[in-house]
């Protein structure tokens, strides 16, 4: 029954998660101002907002002008209700739980903004922050620990594209992506570092190769990725990383 509670639940955020990663690029207010229909901009009723069936039920159009509306809204209500969901799992309703609900709120709204718009909005990356620093406050870790887990994930990533810049010729690593891997360090255990870019890469790789077969683009954004392995090594139980 939990978990199911958290799925209901996500799948309410996930409404949230899609108008976030827009209006958090392009403008906005994010919590005033009712949601409109990106083509014809004419208000939505509370019918037209339920997850994943309002979409169903409307065939993927808006009932005012008929505009096609992307099949990336229900797959962001769907993803972070399985988000939340993986969060009532493996903490069940103790506050650890909310805070890591929260955390994937977060990652899905930075994962879909990149694949959007290929930028990573600093009002989300930060809002990891306090949100880190209550989590490993509840799981007794000194926080002097988190603070050189940012510092070594700023590090690492300003490494990381300045290295590939010399390798490469070009930007590989967004300063989103830096700030992201910042944000993370703050997350993780010293320890858990080299899993996680182990599970960044298979995580790149994967994604990359059904974003290239889904889309044809070449180019696949990083931060999706490290959203994905972020969340996947917090869920982690006690004692699984050597």
């Amino acid at each position: 029954m939990v978990i199911v509670s958290y799925a209901l639940a996500g799948l309410l955020f996930g409404s949230f998660a899609t108008l976030a990663s827009h209006r958090l690029i392009h403008g906005g207010p994010l919590v005033r101002g009712r949601s409109r229909c990106p083509a014809c901009e004419a208000p939505l009723a509370a019918r037209d907002l339920v997850p994943v069936l309002s979409w169903l039920w409307l065939r993927g159009r808006c009932r005012r002008c008929g505009a096609a509306i992307g099949l990336r809204y229900p797959l962001v209500e769907l993803v972070t209700a399985v988000v939340f969901a993986l969060a009532g799992w493996r903490f069940g309703l103790a506050p650890a739980g909310l805070l890591v609900a929260a955390a994937g709120l977060v990652l899905v709204i930075l994962a879909a903004a990149d694949l959007a718009t290929g930028l990573l909005p600093d009002t989300a990356t930060l809002a990891l922050v306090p949100l880190a620093l209550a989590h490993r406050w509840l799981a007794d870790d000194a926080l002097l620990l988190a603070v050189l887990g940012g510092a070594l994930g700023l590090g690492l990533g300003w490494g990381l594209r300045i290295g590939a810049g010399l390798v490469l010729k070009r930007e590989s690593l967004g300063l989103g992506d830096v700030k992201l891997l910042g944000a993370a360090g703050l997350w993780l255990p010293l320890a858990a570092w080299p899993a996680y870019l182990v599970a960044a890469g298979l995580a790149g790789s994967v994604l990359g190769g059904l974003w290239r077969l889904v889309t044809g683009e070449p180019e696949f954004p990083f931060g999706p990725a490290l959203a994905v392995a972020l969340y996947s090594i917090i869920l982690l139980p006690p004692g699984a990383l050597p």
